[in-house]
């Protein structure tokens, strides 16, 4: 009785029945919610594919698909936000663009997973641009007849408006199941002819979260409505909210399956690009949009009014997760495994404690401000001795002598094995040695070994105060740890750049490697059965490649790592230009420019001449196209049509560069 009566005070009579009423719309909130999460993360994955690997069939498909996916629930979530019930009809014919094209996007899919095994497209290849045109068929008759969809029923009760099923309705649904059991077949076959481990895995990961696109778009209130049932019992909420969060997570494991194709990049690098944008961009979005709608729906917090507590709450949210992502990146790469080879890891720290240029100077120039305060004098230098001659490298107070110092003596006699200091009979009657200095003009100058003390790696003088050196012994111990740290610093300087030298060699073969690595994940035999050298002049894009070559031909990405590196010209071309594989491409490419120069004095507008012109006007130069057609004296849309035929004569020409050295090498190995 008196827990009764207790319970009667707490929990007034009216209250359970104010819940059970507020309770629809506490359920459309939460499906509003989770329909715009998957909006974002849909839009944001639509991104990310957009300016990274389109190229590619597959994820040219799954963009498709998600962008169809988006579209659907997009529309869904603005029926449940519309103000104006003449709009819903609008909006829901609108949703038909996703719907009835995901059949369609999802056996695109499903036929370029299938060809990546190596399976021929034969028939499949008429049926992906057939299932498109059935698609905008049935939109067309969503958007302009009752054929497909009837009108609008606003279902107040249910929170979900929704349109009533028309006579062809029947129809479009047996082709939407048919389609994508003719999807999920083809990802079956797909998955058998994987021959790795770990792509039989991606594989049956895709194949098991196929029905996720299908799931989520298909309109099954239309079936309810057909049976005239109008008003949706509120059970069924609870069942499209758990849909909706499968179907999130069904998208999500498919995402993250399908982000190794299209790119050369090694599986671990892809895993860490999209997990670090997962991250802050939807992620982010999302726990924003949570923020926003619990502040909006509350009454004013601390008695500010909604707009300001939304403010500094989104605020706050944006610069917490950001904080939170950039604190805990670390443990979550643990987490997660990314990043957690130790070859990566040692390439991080290197990264992290690489010696650029400014770092040295900032180093030796706090050297240099020790050194001048320790001997009491203005002015001190560092000068690396290079084989171009000697280069300034930092320098504390003035130094207005500094090219009359650097260059009056030959300071690289130093940096010989027999020099030392000891050869007092160079030319220009050599440099005046007292100690172990050299004087020379007005300062006191110190050569700077290297650890082994053999090698001369540059000097470092200081502005003399007096006719002779004369310092103390506290200041010789002092000099000689700053002439130690100086010295050491150049070397590791000289170290780094051996080695950022040879990686640049090395580079285009190990992009060579990822590009080779990437096509035999699911192509197997055949394609690591092919000649690497034969596959890229025969290689549909090779003008391509050779236009972007030239597009860089001074430096840039589109040169470096160019497949054009995996060339066997260009292989033997490194001999000559000291390994550097940039340099052998650039050389190639000079060689095949000039091989279109015409015999005779060059003319600047003559029709023979044009083309190689161009070519070395346009690439060689780095002319602007605006110049380049004025001194050809020509149109700019004339240009770019001579140039487009200028580059196939260049990629002509290498590609015969390219067969000849191949057929030489055949008549070799016959002949020996």
């Amino acid at each position: 009785m008196v827990f009764a009566a207790c319970a009667a005070k707490v929990f007034p009579g009216n209250f359970f029945t104010s819940m059970f009423e507020q309770l629809p719309d506490f359920l459309a909130l939460l499906n509003d919610i989770l329909e715009a999460i998957i909006v974002i993360f849909g839009s944001a994955v639509v991104l990310y594919n957009l300016g990274r690997s389109l190229r590619d069939r597959v994820m040219r498909a799954f963009s498709a698909v998600v962008i169809f996916v988006v579209v659907a629930y997009l529309a869904e979530l603005l029926v449940s936000r519309t103000i104006v019930s003449t709009s819903v009809e609008g909006f829901l014919r609108f949703q038909w663009l996703g719907i009835a094209l995901v059949p369609a996007a999802q056996f695109h899919l499903s036929d370029a997973l299938l060809s990546t095994t190596g399976a021929l497209p034969n028939r499949r290849r008429f049926l992906v641009p057939i299932g498109y045109l059935t698609g905008l068929t049935f939109l067309g008759l969503a958007l302009f007849s009752d054929l497909l969809v009837a009108n609008a029923i606003p279902n107040p009760l249910s929170r979900i408006p929704h349109l009533d099923a028309g006579p062809v309705f029947p129809v479009f649904a047996a082709y939407f199941w048919l389609v994508t059991a003719m999807s999920i077949y083809n990802v079956w076959r797909a998955r058998q002819r994987c021959i790795t481990r770990t792509t039989r895995q991606r594989m049956t990961s895709t194949l098991l979260t196929y029905l996720a696109a299908p799931l989520g778009v298909f309109p099954y209130l239309l079936i309810i409505s057909s049976k005239g049932q109008e008003i949706i019992p509120l059970w069924l909420w609870p069942v499209i909210i758990l849909g909706n969060l499968v179907v999130g997570l069904m998208f999500g494991a498919l995402t993250a399956h399908l982000a190794y194709f299209g790119t050369a990049s090694p599986d671990r690098v892809v895993r860490v690009r999209l997990f670090k944008f997962m991250a802050r961009v939807p992620l982010a979005g999302s726990i924003v949009l949570l923020v926003y709608v619990l502040i909006s729906r509350n009454s004013p917090i601390l008695g500010l009014p909604a707009e300001t507590a939304l403010g500094f709450s989104l605020v706050a949210t944006i610069m917490l997760v950001e904080w939170a992502i950039h604190a805990y990146k670390r443990p979550l790469e643990r987490l997660f495994q990314l990043n957690n080879d130790p070859d990566v890891r040692t390439i991080q720290r290197l990264s992290e404690r690489l010696l650029t240029t400014r770092d040295l100077q900032q180093f030796l120039e706090s050297i240099l401000a020790a050194t001048c305060e320790a001997l009491r004098t203005p002015t001190s230098f560092v000068a690396a001795i290079t084989p171009d001659g000697p280069h300034l490298e930092a320098v504390v107070g003035p130094l207005a002598e500094s090219e009359e110092i650097l260059q009056d003596a030959n300071w690289r006699e130093l940096a010989r094995p027999n020099g030392n200091g000891e050869n007092k009979n160079s030319d220009q009657d050599s440099l005046k040695t007292v100690g172990d200095f050299f004087v020379w003009h007005n300062y006191w100058i110190r050569p700077l070994h290297s650890r082994q003390e053999d090698v001369v790696l540059g000097i470092l003088g200081i502005r003399a105060r007096g006719e002779t050196p004369d310092l103390n012994k506290d200041e010789t111990e002092i000099f000689e740890r700053l002439l130690q740290q100086a010295a050491h610093a150049l070397e590791d300087r000289i170290l780094q750049q051996e080695v950022f030298a040879t990686v640049e060699g090395l580079l285009p073969q190990i992009t060579a490697i990822q590009q080779r690595r990437s096509e035999a994940t699911f192509g197997g035999l055949p394609v690591l059965a092919q000649d690497t050298q034969a596959a890229v002049v025969y290689d549909p894009e090779f003008n391509t490649m050779v236009r972007d070559a030239l597009t860089h031909y001074w430096g840039g990405p589109k040169l470096t790592t160019s497949p054009l590196m995996r060339l066997q010209i260009v292989q033997e071309a490194m001999a000559e230009h000291e390994n550097n594989a940039t340099k052998a491409l650039r050389a190639i490419l000079n060689n095949a420019i000039e091989l279109q120069k015409p015999e005779g004095e060059r003319s600047m507008t003559t029709a023979e001449w044009i083309l190689y012109n161009i070519l070395e006007l346009k690439f060689v130069q780095g002319q602007r196209v605006r110049d380049v057609a004025r001194r050809l004296a020509m149109s700019e849309s004339d240009l770019y049509r001579k140039q487009r035929v200028a580059i196939e004569n260049v990629a002509r020409t290498i590609g015969t560069m390219e067969l000849a050295s191949q057929d030489g090498d055949e008549d070799s190995a016959e002949n020996p």
